[in-house]
C-alpha cells in the first residue's frame, strides 16, 4: 500500500492539522521544595507600638507617593496629538503655555509646508524650544522692567544733584530720543 502525500509531509512540518500527542508537549518544569521546616535563620524584630493615627495615615496615604516628587503634568495637544508632559520644575501653567505656543507653531509651519511628515521626535523638540523661548522672553522683560527702573533711578538722582544746571543740547536730544519726541521733526504730508 502506498502512503500519501499529506501523511508524508506531515511528518516533516508543522502544520495545525496534525494531531498531537502528549509526547510532543514540551515538559513542566515544577519546584520542588527539598527541605521542609523552620528556616533556622536568626531573626530579630523589634516591636513598635503603632498609635491610630500611624495607622489612619499608613491606609490613606498611597505606599508608592513620595514625599520629595513634586512633578506635575499637563496633558496638551500638538497637531491634533495629545502628549503627556511631567516636569520637576516647571507649574501646570507654564507647561500650558509652552503647549499652546508649540501648537501654533506646529500649525502654521503644517499650513505653509503640507507634506512634512508628523514625527515625534521633531514635535517635543519644537516644544522644547518653545520652552527656552518662553523662559528666554520672561527673562527679557524682567531685566527691560529692571533696566527702565534702574534709568529713573539714575536721572532723579542725576537732577538731584545738580539741579541748578541747565542740560546741554545733547542731553535734551537724548531725553527727546528715548521719549519718542521726533515728531516735531517730521513734515506733515510725511505719515
Amino acid at each position: 500500500m502506498r502512503k500519501s502525500n499529506s501523511s508524508l509531509l506531515g511528518k516533516y512540518s508543522d502544520g495545525s492539522y496534525k494531531r498531537k500527542g502528549k509526547k510532543d508537549q514540551p515538559a513542566i518544569v515544577e519546584y520542588k521544595q527539598l527541605y521542609k521546616g523552620e528556616i533556622k535563620a536568626k531573626t530579630v524584630t523589634e516591636k513598635k507600638y503603632i498609635t491610630l493615627d500611624e495607622k489612619i495615615k499608613a491606609r490613606t496615604k498611597p505606599a508608592n507617593e513620595d514625599d520629595n516628587s513634586k512633578e506635575e503634568s499637563a496633558q496638551i495637544t500638538i497637531g491634533g496629538v495629545q502628549y503627556l508632559v511631567r516636569s520637576g520644575d516647571a507649574g501646570y501653567d507654564h507647561m500650558m503655555k509652552v503647549g499652546k505656543l508649540a501648537d501654533e507653531i506646529y500649525v502654521e509651519t503644517k499650513k505653509n509646508n503640507p507634506y512634512i511628515a508628523t514625527n515625534k521626535t521633531a514635535i517635543m523638540s519644537l516644544f522644547e524650544a518653545c520652552d527656552q523661548l518662553i523662559a528666554l522672553r520672561a527673562e527679557n522683560n524682567a531685566l527691560k522692567t529692571e533696566l527702565t527702573y534702574y534709568k529713573v533711578k539714575a536721572n532723579e538722582y542725576a537732577k538731584e544733584r545738580r539741579p541748578d544746571i541747565k542740560p546741554t543740547p545733547m542731553e535734551e536730544l537724548a531725553d527727546k530720543v528715548n521719549e519718542g519726541l521726533f515728531e516735531h521733526l517730521k513734515k506733515k504730508d510725511d505719515k
